[in-house]
């Protein structure tokens, strides 16, 4: 439950939004995500909507910079707000925002889209996992079609790039928590340094693309099913990226592969493959090498980011998937030889990778 203070925020908010007979009832907390913004639905009266969804900002909420990492310019307005402006600008289903309250108060009211994600309804009824993953793709081939024939400089997306730099900087995050904070030691220079030009092969994609607008986070957590329609949500770090990404995010996440097996995948990677092409976007040769580079450089993303999430930030629950990280990961590394290199320092620090 919220405080005095914050429940007097949200009820601003409200009026701003609905008009001054609007009244709040329960304000109930929701399981957030893994950043610094916390989620509550509240319950509204004399409003046209009979619930909203507080987004509770954090610290830096007007900095560029992803929120494990840190960094990043300024900005003048909210990044969920600006992106959400392209994307409903081009037919996204992404949540309304009824009101922007990000600098008076550190909140934004939002549309409520339930609280049935793509995985729980899969998992819930895995009868619809193909149906419903086969929409993912088709949505994802829609942002992709979209960002390169609507470009717009005014979209913060556009002018934020997934490059080399930005990749290398999570796998030395990998290195900070999934071998530093796992183990409790400091390597020494020399010992990071090696581990990271042996992982260095896995940023190819990042140097070379082919590059494509990207939501940066598009997995089965961050689409919500409401009334048979997909809803996108957390697009607020969207940048460009190498076109096999988002894609590879989607169908290798910590927990997919309970209801993606290898033939749903491969059927789903042919479906964006063609469906670009009937776009007249089609993917250019190594599809399958950048993805599977892709998929291993999150892997190794994740890996130090929830060691740092609950070891260090003391929010459990995170270790727990790790087991299905680590499955992804290796099968990743089976399949690019030119990791070889790297199998003896993974089997030591991270060895559930190579067994």
């Amino acid at each position: 439950m919220p405080d005095e203070a914050e429940r007097a925020r949200i009820e601003r908010a409200v009026r701003d939004a609905f008009g001054a007979r609007a009244s709040v009832g329960a304000i109930e907390a929701l399981h957030g995500d893994a950043s610094s913004r916390r989620y509550a639905r509240v319950r509204l009266g004399d409003a046209p909507v009979a619930s909203c969804v507080a987004m509770l900002l954090g610290e830096g909420r007007f900095v560029g910079g992803a929120d494990e990492l840190g960094g990043g310019a300024p900005l003048d307005e909210l990044p969920f707000v600006n992106v959400a402006r392209y994307l409903t600008a081009h037919g996204f289903t992404v949540p309304a925002i009824h009101a922007d309250r990000s600098r008076e108060d550190g909140l934004l009211l939002i549309e409520d889209v339930g609280d049935t994600t793509l995985w729980a309804a899969v998992d819930a009824d895995p009868s619809r996992t193909a149906t419903l993953f086969a929409a993912a793709v088709d949505e994802l081939v829609r942002l992709q079609v979209v960002g390169a024939t609507a470009p717009d400089a005014r979209c913060f997306a556009f002018g934020r790039r997934f490059d080399a730099a930005l990749a290398r900087a999570e796998l030395a995050h990998y290195v900070d928590h999934g071998i530093e904070t796992r183990h409790g030691i400091t390597l020494p220079a020399d010992d990071r340094a090696a581990i990271l030009a042996a992982l260095d092969p896995v940023v190819r994609p990042f140097v070379e693309g082919p590059w494509t607008l990207s939501h940066r986070d598009y997995m089965a957590w961050n689409l919500h099913v409401q009334d048979g329609r997909l809803r996108v949500i957390d697009f607020q770090d969207a940048l460009v990226a190498p076109d096999a990404f988002d894609l590879a995010q989607l169908l290798t996440d910590r927990t997919t592969e309970r209801r993606v097996d290898a033939a749903l995948e491969g059927e789903l990677v042919a479906r964006f493959e063609t469906g670009r092409a009937a776009a007249g976007l089609p993917v250019p040769p190594g599809f399958a090498d950048r993805y599977r580079r892709c998929a291993l450089q999150h892997v190794f993303k994740v890996i130090g980011r929830f060691y740092l999430l609950e070891v260090v930030n003391k929010r459990p629950g995170y270790l727990a998937y790790l087991p299905s990280v680590y499955a992804v990961g290796g099968r990743m590394l089976r399949e690019l030889p030119d990791l070889g290199a790297a199998a003896p320092m993974l089997r030591r620090w991270t060895p559930e990778l190579v067994a």
